[in-house]
């Protein structure tokens, strides 16, 4: 089952003509909009996938935050490389996440056998990802890359107030 554009638009979904012309707040909503079950159901999988390192570290709240900016900050992506489409989705906040953990992989916050070991795996993960968000054209890229690439920055700008965890 899947939604149609003007459905997922009506309850929110970001889009560039409207988002920049007063509906800020498409920027965040439609981080909670999917455009089906199955975008849900595998949002939901790779959310729990990074979920189970980055909350236990994080706790709730801190990881609800970097989900909502590095959220926002896909939006706002999406937005100024797109031509104007309705987007929708958790992607967005779970690449951020990945950024995220990913900065977090290259500080010496980890042990060497532990750091190398998730470093290889998850920029695998992300590699496979974003290549195939090339591929299949309903996918979008540019947010993909602006919740990675914001993510990345708010995990080195956190990294200092973290540093006194070791894993």
């Amino acid at each position: 089952m899947w939604f149609p554009a003007e459905t997922l638009y009506v309850w929110g979904g970001n889009y560039g003509p409207k988002t920049i012309n007063g509906d800020w707040w498409r920027l965040l909503s439609n981080i909670f909009l999917h455009g089906g079950l199955l975008h849900l159901v595998f949002n939901s999988i790779v959310l729990a996938n990074i979920g189970v390192y980055l909350e236990p570290f994080l706790g709730s709240i801190r990881m609800l935050i970097v989900y909502l900016i590095t959220g926002v900050s896909a939006s706002m992506t999406s937005v100024l490389l797109n031509d104007p489409i309705v987007s929708v989705g958790a992607s967005g906040a779970i690449f951020g996440l990945y950024g995220f953990f990913l900065a977090l992989l290259t500080t010496p916050l980890f042990r060497p056998q532990i750091r190398s070991t998730f470093l290889r795996n998850t920029l695998g993960f992300v590699g496979i990802n974003i290549a195939f968000g090339f591929v299949v054209p309903a996918v979008d890229n540019a947010a993909h890359l602006g919740g990675l690439l914001s993510g990345g920055l708010l995990g080195y700008l956190s990294y200092p107030l973290l540093r006194r965890r070791k894993v």
